[in-house]
């Protein structure tokens, strides 16, 4: 058995390291979309109890989202301009969504009880936002291809908004962030 000299290793390390961070990030970030995304259906009290169980974890959790697309930068430059590129508007649309929520999260905590039902508002709506951001590109990478058909990355994120697959995908995967808080 041949060894792989680092060289040839250290883009396998690269893709291990931004595979592990993504992978933290999406069960660490779940939880909190999940509180945000059930936030409209709790009582004050409970909502209350939802922010402080989030709260200790909230800063760490999206270290790991700028770790794995760090790596994606400075690994493959490449493909992160590709990637991100072509999917500009999902990518948009989670960032704007994670910094709604961010505020949110942050004022909510600060604010007089009469302002707070704006802020969980405002956190329900990033946590929405982020989520459907985020499973936008999904869909067509679980719906996948036809066999022997080249697909741009054009054609994949096209694919995105329009096919049923991948707009069931995109439909399922908040619903399904959902639960994973309670």
């Amino acid at each position: 058995m041949d060894m792989m000299s680092f060289d040839a290793m250290l883009p396998v390390i690269f893709m291990a390291l931004m595979g592990f961070s993504m992978l933290v990030y999406v069960v660490s970030d779940g939880y909190d979309l999940g509180v945000g995304m059930l936030m409209h259906r709790a009582t004050d009290a409970e909502k209350d109890v939802m922010v402080a169980s989030i709260g200790p974890f909230w800063d760490a959790n999206e270290t790991w989202l700028v770790l794995g697309v760090g790596i994606l930068l400075v690994a493959f430059p490449r493909a992160h301009g590709l990637v991100l590129g072509e999917l500009y508007l999902p990518v948009a649309l989670m960032l704007v969504g994670l910094t709604l929520r961010g505020v949110a999260f942050d004022f909510r905590v600060k604010a007089k009880d009469t302002h707070k039902k704006t802020w969980d508002r405002l956190f329900f709506a990033g946590s929405a936002l982020a989520s459907t951001g985020m499973s936008a590109p999904t869909g067509p990478g679980l719906a996948g291809s036809a066999a022997g058909d080249p697909v741009t990355c054009s054609d994949w994120i096209r694919s995105a908004w329009v096919s049923r697959p991948c707009a069931v995908v995109r439909m399922a995967i908040p619903s399904r962030i959902a639960p994973t808080a309670m």
